[in-house]
Formats: C-alpha cells, structure tokens, sequence
C-alpha cells in the first residue's frame, strides 16, 4: 500500500483569522442580519490587530457577499445562506477566487505595462526563450496531469525581457498564483485548453514585430479572458 499524500499546511494571514473570527460570531448568531459591526478603531482595539488588517478583513467579508458597507454608516451583517457559514470549504473556495482575482487586477497594471517595454528591449536570446517555452506549452497541452504549466513562465519572460529587475521580481512574486490560476482554468473549463498556445503565441508576434501598442493591447485582453476564465471555473464547481 502506498503511503497517503499528506499536502502542507497553508499558514492563515492575519486578515483570514479576522475573517474567521468575524464569522464565528455570526455563526453563533451574536452578530445577525442587519447587525451593525463595530467601528473599524473598535475591532482593532477589540481584535489586537492592525488597522490594514481589519480593513481587509472587512474588505474580504464585504466581497465575500458576508457583510454590506455603506459609506458614513458602516459595515452591516447580511443575510448568509447558512450552508456558507456551517462548511468551512465554502470560505476557502471563495477566498481563493478572491485571491486570484486580485492577483489578475494587480497583474494588469504590471503586465499590459511589461509587454510593451519588453517589445521595445526584447534581445534575440530573450525571443528565442520565449519561443522555446512556447514550444513547451504546444507539447503540454497533451499532458492530462498539469497541461498548463508552462505558461506562467512565458509572462516571467516577457517581464525578464523588459531588462527591468526591479519589475522582474514584482512579476515573478506572481509565478505562483498563476500557477494556481492555470491549475483552476485547466481543471474546470477544459475546453479552454486548446486556446492557450495560440494566445501566448498571439503575445510572441507582437513582441516580435516591435509593436509594443499591439502587445500592450494583446496583453490586456488576454489578462481579462484570464479573469473570465477563472470566474467561470469558480462557478462550474460551484454549481
């Protein structure tokens, strides 16, 4: 018998243990629809916790569809499926389309940018890596068990190729993400694995022909079929 996977264990932020305390309480029924939460400053003094941390605590509540606030008069419980309160898995799976859904807002603003510098700075070995990791996405496509996974390290070499270290490393802080982005579209909207190489290819030309406008253009469209995508994901495994 061979031994069972045990996966890592994921430290919780500051801000998800808010998250989580906030909840128990509503779960406890000590916080009910249309309860008003306490000021921002008294949750901090309340919770020991930052201010940055509550406020993306509440934040995250607030997108999660778990709180409303409205402007002057504060954050209010609303009325919660109660499926979304009993099983911890469906906080979970709402945090992390959250996260993922950031993560493509922030890489907009980095990577429509990057694409452009990185048509106007792109040397011959730097065209050469990307057309080599192409090539890796065309054959992975046949992979069953991670088809996707090259294409983080296609957006890595375009950031690489704007000679930019500083913007480098904020686009590599994302490789992981992606990857989990990539896992999400891979897994649940397998139909849209056939598109992935011809896309990526679509941001090769436009490097390739200088044109940093059209690849900024590329980049942006391919970055918001990424969000669609994953918003689709969510749903097909939420449904």
């Amino acid at each position: 018998m061979s031994p069972v996977a045990i996966p890592p264990i994921r430290r919780a932020t500051v801000s998800e243990l808010a998250i989580d305390s906030l909840l128990g309480l509503i779960r406890q029924g000590l916080l009910r629809p249309g309860d008003r939460l306490p000021a921002q400053r008294e949750l901090v003094a309340q919770m020991g916790l930052s201010r940055p941390a509550v406020r993306e605590a509440l934040r995250g509540l607030a997108s999660l569809g778990m709180i409303e606030i409205i402007a002057g008069r504060g954050a209010f419980v609303r009325r919660i499926a109660p499926e979304a309160l009993i099983n911890p898995e469906t906080l979970s799976f709402l945090l992390e389309r959250e996260t993922l859904l950031h993560a493509v807002e922030v890489r907009q603003i980095l990577e429509v940018e990057a694409i452009g510098l990185a048509a106007d700075r792109a040397t011959k070995e730097d065209l050469a890596e990307m057309k080599r990791i192409l090539r890796q996405i065309k054959d992975g496509l046949g992979d069953g068990e991670r088809p996707l996974r090259h294409a983080p390290y296609f957006h890595l070499a375009i950031a690489k190729a704007t000679h930019n270290p500083v913007l480098m490393n904020m686009v590599k802080s994302f490789v992981r993400l992606m990857a989990r982005a990539a896992e999400v579209i891979a897994e649940r909207v397998p139909e849209a694995r056939g598109r992935e190489y011809r896309l990526h290819a679509e941001l090769y030309e436009a490097i390739a022909m200088r044109d940093p406008e059209e690849a900024r253009r590329r980049m942006g469209e391919h970055l918001e079929a990424s969000k669609n995508l994953i918003l689709q994901g969510f749903a097909e495994t939420n449904g």
